[in-house]
């Protein structure tokens, strides 16, 4: 028995000390101490700076009929990007490519895209068409005739 009474005489301790009732607002006390402060939210209230503006989704969200009309913009969108996307393969460039001597026609770069056009097949027909531009070969050459190319005459 002495020990409860000793848990409520240091219960109503605590109690007073800590305070632990709720906080009441006065708003009287609250006007006269911010009167500046009370005075701007009275001037936005009267200017209307606190209307409320209703949210476009919001309004079209209420209405049945535009929700419809949303609907019909969004599949007509989507429809378009499909309509509008060609597939990859109609996308092709077609290349041309004019070469203008056999050294040309050799090159690494011109093979190449002659291989990857048709295979070895098309590699062999650059090749015999490089041949064919080049004309006859002469059947010997002299050291005479290789440095007058080398030297411009």
């Amino acid at each position: 028995m002495n020990e409860q009474m000793n848990g409520k005489w240091l219960d109503e301790l605590i109690s007073k000390v800590i305070n632990t009732e709720k906080p009441q607002f006065d708003a009287e006390k609250w006007k006269q101490k911010y009167s500046r402060e009370f005075q701007a939210l009275l001037s936005r209230a009267v200017n209307g700076s606190f209307i409320h503006r209703p949210n476009i989704w919001q309004t079209i969200l209420r209405n049945h009929v535009t929700k419809l009309a949303v609907a019909a913009v969004i599949i007509i969108a989507i429809s378009f990007f499909f309509v509008q996307r060609e597939p990859l393969e109609h996308k092709r460039p077609q290349e041309v490519i004019i070469t203008k001597s056999p050294a040309e026609m050799l090159t690494i770069m011109s093979l190449n895209i002659a291989y990857r056009r048709g295979g070895i097949e098309a590699l062999e027909r650059q090749c015999e068409q490089a041949i064919e531009k080049l004309g006859p070969r002469p059947a010997k050459v002299t050291v005479e005739e290789l440095l007058a190319d080398f030297n411009g005459s």
